[in-house]
């Protein structure tokens, strides 16, 4: 694996488990866009 594309999977994975721990902090928020999302169907 080169290590641009290394580099891109780390940033990736970084940016998904502080997307998940922000979510923990603001559950309604996370709540709030379940219901949006839902309510697209």
């Amino acid at each position: 694996m080169t290590r641009g594309k290394r580099l891109a999977l780390w940033g990736t994975a970084s940016v998904v488990l502080l997307s998940v721990f922000a979510a923990y902090l603001r559950p309604d928020l996370a709540f709030t866009l379940a219901n949006q999302l839902w309510n697209c169907f």
